[in-house]
């Protein structure tokens, strides 16, 4: 074999090796009783009750706020919106108004400390709302849309101050949506779903990120045909893997549901399994995946692989 024809044998083999699974995914024991506790959950215990109520105003809408403490009424505040929300953080209370189901519609929050004083006021363009919480940041997602051509982001705010330490918009032509967020020590994770056009043909694609610093990874995790009338992805990791469940489905009435493994610091796919049911939520523990169907059911997945 000359020079030429050996290096297209080892570009060949190299290629085949890389695109080839490099485990398994088996399907284990049911478990029926794991919890699937978000681990991100923001939510702690509050000091105080808190009112949430909207009106509108000729064609403003608003959220108003009333804090209570006993039987007395201690403070309120108005936030533009149609939907509100409040979360009791270490720090104080992030109160945020938004326009749901409209990625357009602005987002006001208003952070107070636990003497209920004003602590910073900012707005969000899109709707833009909070997802993790840890060490005094906060993550926001502004959520996108691909028929509105609207981008997706994720905001990591400082939340004594407001101000934006990270802004993360992956570049993607046209409008993306990024389904959930794993955070690790030095990085994050996440997947972005856009719809791909060339020529005569339309795909949804759900691309796994891996940002850490200013290194950016990325692997595709799923594909479908045509424009995606619902899609999902659900995130986690530990120190040698990433787990991601998925679900897309398009106009023709087609839907893939599955789960796929990348290896956690290089995003080299290591094996991906059909699933006959539409995942809700999903845990990774070591080399066991579990999954939470939208039916109720609980399934368990082995990872096989160095």
């Amino acid at each position: 074999m000359n020079k030429k024809g050996f290096l297209i044998f080892v570009f060949l083999f190299s290629l085949i090796f890389y695109l080839s699974p490099k485990g398994l995914i088996i399907e284990s024991k049911d478990a029926s009783n794991r919890s699937f506790e978000d681990y991100n959950a923001l939510f702690k215990q509050c000091p105080f009750e808190v009112k949430v109520s909207s009106y509108q105003y000729r064609l403003a809408h608003y959220v108003s706020f009333t804090i209570v403490g006993g039987n007395t009424i201690l403070a309120n505040f108005t936030l533009e919106g149609v939907t509100g929300e409040y979360l009791c953080l270490s720090d104080g209370i992030l109160l945020y108004a938004y326009y749901p189901g409209d990625p357009l519609g602005d987002t006001s929050m208003l952070f107070l400390d636990y003497n209920l004083t004003k602590v910073w006021e900012r707005k969000f363009s899109g709707m833009t709302l909070p997802q993790y919480y840890e060490n005094d940041t906060l993550f926001f997602i502004k959520h996108g849309s691909y028929e509105q051509g609207v981008k997706s982001c994720i905001y990591v705010v400082n939340a004594t101050t407001g101000g934006v330490i990270t802004e993360i918009c992956p570049s993607i032509p046209g409008g993306f949506v990024i389904s959930n967020v794993k955070i690790i020590e030095d990085g994050l994770y996440f997947v972005a779903t856009y719809v791909e056009t060339k020529f005569l043909w339309v795909r949804t694609n759900g691309d796994l990120y891996l940002i850490e610093e200013s290194n950016v990874r990325k692997a595709r995790v799923a594909s479908i045909d045509g424009s995606a009338l619902g899609a999902g992805f659900w995130v986690d990791a530990n120190d040698k893997y990433v787990a991601v469940a998925y679900f897309l489905a398009n106009e023709g009435g087609k839907q893939k549901n599955g789960l796929c493994v990348f290896t956690s610091k290089h995003l080299v796919k290591i094996a991906c399994k059909r699933l006959d049911k539409t995942p809700d939520a999903m845990k990774l523990e070591d080399r066991m995946v579990y999954i939470k169907f939208r039916n109720g059911s609980v399934g368990t997945y082995k990872i096989i692989a160095p």
